[in-house]
């Protein structure tokens, strides 16, 4: 939480079209995640803040409440019957969304029963709705070492993880910045507290590839680092593309 307060590398706007060279060896871990072809985007948005109305917001509770997927990933609506098969970690919950461009997953668990949602995202955000909150990582991270944070007990992410520390959304240079995220969100959650974590695997599940500066796709070299301290319970295929959903829990 501390490096995420006070953190050590740069924030660069607009991103680097490659990888600094000095961090070329950390990004790929010491080459066992090759490069491959690279796809640039900038998403950073600096001056433009993320706003969704109390209108806009209920017309995507609305939508989930009919059955109609809103989740732009297609993913042939499996991922909210996925968090119902676990829905003891979200009925009556403070649960944390980590990453949102559109909050379609915080309409998803409100939809579920959540109690309250809190999302944590770097650019500006703004969700009216009084059960959502919306803070940065670095006040969150702050908020923490103050020991005035709350904790939380599930955290959803889909596909938000892989890009964190490449800078396309604005985030620090971080080479292990997805790492450092789980890592973060291990001590923000309550003990035996549940994770959903959905990321794009590799077809062979053996490599991993970094495609700078879009995302990670991770295989097994990556994921036994990425997941320490969590305990699998289940693994979904989200069929859309590569994107897999793991769902964990914390081990102390």
């Amino acid at each position: 939480m501390y490096r995420i307060a006070f953190c050590p590398f740069n924030t660069v706007r607009p991103p680097p079209r490659v990888p600094p060279q000095d961090l070329v060896k950390n990004f790929t871990m010491d080459g066992q995640c090759i490069l491959g072809p690279p796809w640039y985007l900038d998403n950073s948005a600096g001056s433009t803040a993320l706003r969704f109305s109390a209108a806009s917001f209920n017309r995507l509770l609305g939508k989930d409440r009919r059955g109609i997927n809103v989740n732009h990933y297609c993913d042939q609506n499996r991922f909210k019957p996925a968090l119902r098969t676990y829905i003891r970690a979200i009925r009556g919950k403070h649960v944390a969304i980590v990453g949102t461009e559109v909050p379609w997953a915080e309409a998803i668990l409100l939809n579920l029963g959540a109690d309250k949602v809190t999302t944590i995202e770097y650019r500006e955000l703004y969700v009216e709705h009084s059960r959502i909150r919306v803070l940065t990582p670095f006040r969150y991270a702050s908020r923490f070492l103050k020991r005035t944070a709350e904790k939380f007990d599930a955290t959803v992410t889909y596909s938000s993880i892989e890009h964190t520390g490449l800078g396309r959304y604005g985030d620090p240079l971080m080479p292990y910045g997805d790492m450092e995220a789980i890592a973060q969100i291990w001590c923000a959650t309550k003990p035996a507290g549940y994770l959903f974590l959905a990321l794009p695997m590799t077809p062979s599940r053996q490599e991993c590839i970094l495609q700078w500066n879009a995302w990670r796709r991770y295989g097994y070299v990556r994921m036994q680092h990425l997941t320490a301290n969590w305990k699998l319970l289940d693994e979904i295929d989200m069929r859309d593309g590569g994107h897999f959903l793991y769902v964990l829990q914390k081990v102390e």
